[in-house]
């Protein structure tokens, strides 16, 4: 172990004396997590469009729902009220169908209990995950005051039964945090580690290393200990800012941690084997470019994959990226462990396959 950290130590400071290695390893993902997190933001007036649906089809139904509306106009940004008939059936598969901001449901007997001084609860489908649902609240909440303040029974008679629903939207933020951690792993350890076996042979490091006790496994678990710690500073900086600046739904769990460290095992070696065989720093380079560069835009990074053609999706099934995506979104921001284990396996094998031969495919001897 002394040989290892005695490598690592090494590595280290040469990877830090050069300025690009550590601004690429750091700098590079948030500035791509900031300029796209802001691009895609939510607006800070978004669009609103809530289906209110009478049930009752009174006086006093008709006069909350111009309250509603009155509400709607004071409200910031873009607030469209849309009717829909009574015979309707509500339910969560309509508002997912037509991309609606929420429901407001106003109940059979609307009337007889507001003139009784009864309680009466609106039923409001809201989805939590989205933007507006603070605004469709508020907006709610004045229509109420309003029409509680013209009745002539006591106040406080009209509540709000919130119904929890998911219409199959995502903040782009949430989607892109757990992508952009993936990619930085590939990029980091695809693109740096086989220029950087190239820069070796060129300048006889290799020739040196042979005549030391440090075993080629041992040179190779080195860098796999210094991508760990590189990279835990870098997804600690992506998080920072992802989650407290940029608003993100994401939290780090104990099998993202280990997508973390498969990817870095599995990207660290395919890197090895590319620097094994490539003659210099340019071909390195190339061949390095030729592999990220596909996988980058091919593996649901920076677009969902079912929205992509079928043909596009059928090839990201090839990338060991989009399995790494995939299942760090999955339990990162859904919450779905048994498909993030799924794809977890998945890294873990190409992980173990591609270590070993890393490990003895890679040779010190002059090329």
């Amino acid at each position: 172990m002394s040989r290892v950290l005695a490598d690592l130590k090494a590595f280290a400071k040469q990877f830090m004396r050069n300025p690009f290695g550590a601004a690429f390893s750091i700098g590079f993902p948030l500035l791509l997590l900031v300029t796209f997190g802001a691009m895609f933001s939510p607006s800070d007036s978004p669009e609103v469009h809530l289906l209110i649906q009478d049930l009752d089809e009174s006086s006093l139904s008709f006069e909350f729902i111009e309250d509603m509306n009155q509400s709607a106009m004071n409200q910031a940004g873009s607030f469209t009220n849309h009717m829909t008939e009574s015979t309707y059936v509500m339910n969560e598969a309509v508002i997912r169908e037509y991309e609606l901001s929420g429901a407001l449901v106003i109940p059979a007997g609307f009337e007889e209990k507001a003139l009784n001084s009864t309680p009466v609860d609106v039923i409001l489908y809201l989805d939590y995950s989205s933007t507006t649902d603070g605004i469709i609240i508020d907006a709610v909440d004045a229509a109420i005051e309003s029409f509680e303040a013209s009745l002539t029974v006591s106040n406080q008679v009209v509540g709000v039964e919130i119904v929890e629903i998911d219409n199959g939207e995502f903040v782009f933020i949430d989607f892109f945090l757990p992508g952009i951690i993936a990619l930085t792993i590939m990029l980091n350890c695809l693109m740096i580690l086989p220029s950087l076996m190239a820069d070796y042979w060129s300048h006889g490091y290799f020739k040196i290393l042979k005549t030391t006790p440090l075993r080629k496994w041992e040179w190779i678990l080195s860098k796999l200990i210094w991508y760990v710690i590189i990279m835990g500073l870098s997804i600690f900086l992506m998080l920072v800012v992802g989650v407290g600046v940029l608003g993100a739904e994401a939290s780090l769990t104990p099998i993202a941690v280990a997508h973390v460290l498969a990817g870095i095992i599995l990207f660290s070696s395919i890197g090895i084997l590319i620097g094994a065989w490539a003659k210099n720093t340019d071909t390195a380079a190339g061949v390095s470019q030729a592999i990220g560069q596909p996988m980058m835009f091919l593996s649901g990074i920076f677009w969902q994959l079912d929205e992509l053609p079928g043909i596009i999706q059928t090839i990201s099934k090839v990338f060991p990226l989009t399995y790494l995506g995939e299942g760090l979104r999955a339990t990162m921001i859904d919450g779905n462990d048994s498909v993030s284990l799924e794809n977890l396996a998945v890294v873990v094998f190409l992980a173990v396959v591609f270590f070993i031969a890393a490990s003895r495919l890679i040779s010190w001897k002059e090329k």
